[in-house]
């Protein structure tokens, strides 16, 4: 019985750390990568940012994959995040085109993932 305690214990704590993790990066993602009109989103939108900067930005937001969603369907989240993914890595890539960039607006829309998956405040 103390053997099943602490192994429940143990399986509780790391299912917490791992929330307060993906918490964490999904926070850090949003507000370096995601907030405000000058944030380097706002800039690749708007052919403002340079290689570096958008560089930086795929590699912010590979560092969703894997998270879990705070709130609503883990698969609807998944669908969302590997889209944002791939849509920025093809602008990372080099393709800068109005389709592309297209694309990439639509994978950042806010609204639609804070909806569905943002806990209400």
């Amino acid at each position: 019985m103390i053997r099943f305690s602490l192994i429940l214990t143990a399986s509780a704590a790391l299912f917490t750390s791992v929330a307060v993790a993906d918490d964490e990066t999904i926070s850090k993602v949003m507000k370096d990568g995601f907030k405000g009109d000058t944030s380097p989103i706002a800039k690749v939108l708007d052919g403002n940012a340079s290689a570096e900067e958008i560089k930086s930005l795929a590699e912010l937001i590979k560092s969703l994959h894997g998270t879990k969603a705070p709130l609503g369907e883990q698969a609807a989240y998944d669908t969302k995040i590997a889209e944002l993914i791939e849509a920025m890595d093809a602008v990372a890539g080099g393709d800068k085109g109005e389709a592309s960039i297209e694309r990439l607006e639509k994978a950042q829309n806010c609204k639609a993932c804070h909806t569905d998956h943002r806990p209400k405040k």
